[in-house]
Parts: C-alpha cells; structure tokens; sequence
C-alpha cells in the first residue's frame, strides 16, 4: 500500500512538473511572439539573409580551439577562401584529411567516436569556439552542452 502511494505521489508530481513546463514554454512563445511582430512580417528569403547577417556577426573570425588539455587551435570560424578556416576544403583546417581538421572523420578532431570531435554525440569536451578572447560556445552535435552549436547547421552559412 506503502508503494503504491509513492507510486501516485511521484506520478502526480511528474505530471505537475510536465503541466508547469507546458504552461512556461506557451507563455515564453506568447512573449517571443509579441517581441518578434515586426521581423514575423518579413518573408522567409528576409528572414534567412537576417539570420546569416546575425550568424556572420556573431561567429566570423571566431577561433576553433580544443578542449583537450593542449588547447590546440583547429582553424577559424571564415569564408570557404580563408587560409585558417575551417571551411576551407583544401586549407590545413577544413581538409577532410588534415590531421588538425574537424571535417578529417577519422581523425582525433573529427571522429564520431574522439572525445575532442564536435561529431562525438555523447562527448562532453568538444571544441570551444573563441572570439575576442571569450569562449562564446562550443562546437558540438551533442545538443546538451551548454553554448552547443552544430557544425553541420553552422557550414550552411559559410558555403
């Protein structure tokens, strides 16, 4: 009898704990809603160049650099032409075959399974992403990293 009062007690608390969650996600959306009216307006073409122009200012010329007890720097955060960045396919860090290179799939920065990749789905060092001297982020698929930005999402912007 014991259990099964647990049982209902910690059910009842889930389901207010979800109900509260619910509740505070639709009033965040109701305020996004209400400080986002001019931009819901513009199309969706204007909507992506404001956010490539937004992505640009925030991560151009950002430094990738390792949390692997070295610091190791792995390229920039820069146009597809930048000698140091990572988007640079045949530069020193956007190579897929380049020992440094995020993009090298078998490589200790680039692989699905080395704790420094941004690949690494389960990884908790993925790389820092510097700028100005400050950690701004972190180079990283595994989504529950606080500051995570996925590489692959971050390319489209750079092509």
């Amino acid at each position: 009898m014991r259990r099964l009062y647990h049982l209902c007690i910690a059910i009842l608390i889930g389901f207010t704990l979800y109900t509260s969650a619910q509740d505070n996600q639709e009033l965040r959306v109701k305020q996004l809603r209400v400080r986002l009216a001019p931009a819901l307006e513009l199309s969706l073409e204007e909507l992506q160049l404001a956010l490539s122009i937004k992505v640009h200012e925030r991560f151009t010329g950002a430094s990738i650099i390792a949390d692997d007890g070295e610091q190791s720097f792995l390229g920039k955060i820069d146009s597809t032409v930048a000698i140091n960045s990572i988007f640079n396919k045949v530069g020193r860090y956007g190579s897929e075959v380049a020992s440094k290179s995020i993009w090298n799939k078998v490589g200790l920065y680039g692989s699905e399974v080395s704790m420094y990749s941004p690949f690494n789905e389960i990884t908790l060092s993925p790389p820092f992403i510097v700028r100005n001297n400050k950690v701004i982020g972190r180079l990283t698929v595994n989504d529950i990293v606080p500051g995570a930005v996925d590489p692959n999402w971050l390319k489209i912007f750079y092509k």
